[in-house]
This record gives C-alpha cells, structure tokens and sequence, in this order.
C-alpha cells in the first residue's frame, strides 16, 4: 500500500493553505510608546480615570500582554472598553480580539464582530481584517466571501502584512475573486517582504507547483526556509516535501521527518496525517506503528476522516496499541 493524496505531488500542497488568525493592535495613534514594558501604574491610572483615551489603552494594553503589570483579562477589557467607546479604534480591534480569542468566560463572538466593525469603519487595519476573517470563516456573522474579500481588501490596501497575506490567499485559490496566481504572488511578496511568514509560505506553495507558470523548485525552497524561520507550520511542512521528494534540494529523509514533525507538533493536521502514513507505510523510516498510531488520532482530533479510516483499518489488523 502506497500513501494516498496527502503528498502524491507538489500539487499536494495546495491542501496545506493557512486558517488565518486574527489580529491585534500592538499599538494605538494615541501612544506611540504602548508597547514599553515599564509602566507608572498609579499615574496611569489616575489619568485613566480622568478620561485620558490615551491613558485607557496603554492600561488595557498593558493588562492585556503583561506589561509592567500581571496579565489580567478582565482588566484589559475594562480599560480597552472605557477607550473604545469613546472611539480609539485600536482599543476596538483589541476588545473585539478578546472577546473572539480570549477564555470561555469571555469569549462573546458576536460582540467581537461589533467591535472589528466599529474599528474597521474607522479605518484600522487589524479590524478591518479581523472583520473579513469573521465573514469568511462565519464566526460571530453570516458567512459572505463577498463581504470578506471587501474587508480583507480594505486591510491590505492599508498595508497590513496580515490583510496582504490573507488577500494573496484569495487569489491563490479563487475564493470571492477569480483565481489569479499572479495576482496572489505579488500580493504574497509584499507580505513577505515585512517578514510576514503565512505570506512567505504562500510564496514556497505557488512556487512549488510544477503546473504553476510560477514554478520554481529553487525559489519554493527559499520561501518554505523563510517561513519556517518564523515557525510558521505551513512552511515547516512545505519545507518537510522538498527534502522528501529532492525538490530544488538533496533528498533528505531524516530532515524532512524533521520538518514534518515540527510543523505536525506545531497543530498542522495534514502533517499530523502526512507523519502517520510515513510511521505506517515505511516509505522512509522504518515501521512503527504506535507513532502512526498517535500522529493519526492526532489528526482524527481535528477532524481528519481519512485518517480515522487508516487508523480503524490498521487496529483491525492488530498493528497499534488500540488506546
């Protein structure tokens, strides 16, 4: 039994393309130093209180990363609050972020949706791009490609190397726009360019198709190590099928295993799945069965029906511990 379409060709890879995070505003116009990790908390809290904006972020911000004082939810989306209301789009985003992102107890998608959208409006990149992330995956909102490709637009013509990424996505794939390989890479490259490592993986997958007018092993190559610098799982897997299958590269068993199971450990399923084939199968280590075993329910875990199939076949044949 050979592997199945996880990695039959570089075509394979187009299977491997980022769930895009959403973003924060790790700065308001308001406070050009908000990210100092020092902070005068008695005297920033008494400007707070007065209705300084400016003051009301930084103590957001602050509690939101830890800076200067203990990491404490609560009191980021006090102080987030108090400024967003009364219009810093940044507290907006960073509110709307928490309430998408943050604990159980918080965690409120619809009112994270009002928030990216009262930034967005404003003209804040990461709420603009947080707001197309909603539409496009359907979190917190109805789902509408349309409205996602005019937000994610919105944020990369703002120059967010983050709205740029997602948009070269778009295109890479033709969702809500017309596939246009051409399109994605020159949007990818401008990401990429500001060390934006979902860009720069994007860039190792166009390149790496041998039926792309893109294709070029040499340069796939360069962009999977790009983003594999960043510790992006995308490029750490992309990096992992160039040495496995000797693409613009020596073929190099030990460091593609390596690769794929960086990007597998790091919550890729298709590497999950890509390392359970390889433990089962042989092809280039030797057989074991409770690895196969382990990096399959792994995958099963996310949702990976195929792997489950493998798995139930492989139990049924006695080979795996069954646990």
């Amino acid at each position: 039994m050979r592997r199945e379409i996880v990695l039959v060709s570089a075509l394979a890879l187009t299977m491997v393309w980022p769930a895009f995070a959403p973003a924060q505003s790790l700065s308001s116009a308001l406070v050009p130093n908000s990210r100092a990790s020092q902070i005068d908390l008695k005297r920033l809290t008494k400007k707070a209180n007065s209705g300084d904006i400016a003051a009301q972020f930084k103590l957001g911000y602050a509690y939101h990363f830890g800076l200067g004082v203990d990491k404490n939810v609560y009191q980021a989306i006090q102080w987030y609050r108090k400024a967003a209301n009364y219009g810093d789009p940044a507290a907006q985003t960073n509110l709307g972020y928490i309430y998408e992102t943050g604990p159980e107890a918080v965690k409120d998608l619809q009112e994270a949706v009002k928030w990216y959208m009262r930034a967005a409006v404003s003209g804040n990149p990461e709420g603009a791009l947080n707001l197309g992330l909603a539409y496009l995956y359907g979190t917190g909102v109805n789902q509408s490609i349309n409205d996602a490709r005019q937000w994610i637009g919105r944020a990369a013509n703002a120059g967010c190397p983050e709205g740029l990424a997602t948009l070269a996505y778009l295109y890479a794939v033709g969702k809500g726009v017309s596939q246009d390989s051409q399109q994605a890479q020159k949007l990818a490259l401008k990401a990429a360019k500001k060390n934006n490592p979902e860009a720069q993986a994007i860039l190792g997958i166009l390149y790496a198709q041998d039926s792309s007018a893109l294709s070029d092993q040499g340069e796939a190559l360069k962009w999977f190590r790009k983003a594999t610098e960043g510790g992006n799982a995308m490029g750490q897997y992309g990096l992992g099928f160039m040495y496995e299958k000797g693409n613009g590269v020596k073929k190099d068993a030990e460091v593609a295993v390596r690769q794929y199971r960086l990007a597998a450990e790091n919550g890729l399923k298709q590497a999950q799945a890509t390392l359970g084939q390889i433990y089962e199968l042989g092809e280039i280590v030797q057989p074991n069965y409770e690895e196969a075993e382990r990096w399959y329910r792994r995958a099963i875990q996310q949702g990976d029906t195929r792997c489950a199939t493998r798995l139930g076949a492989m139990l049924f044949q006695g080979r795996g511990r069954g646990l």
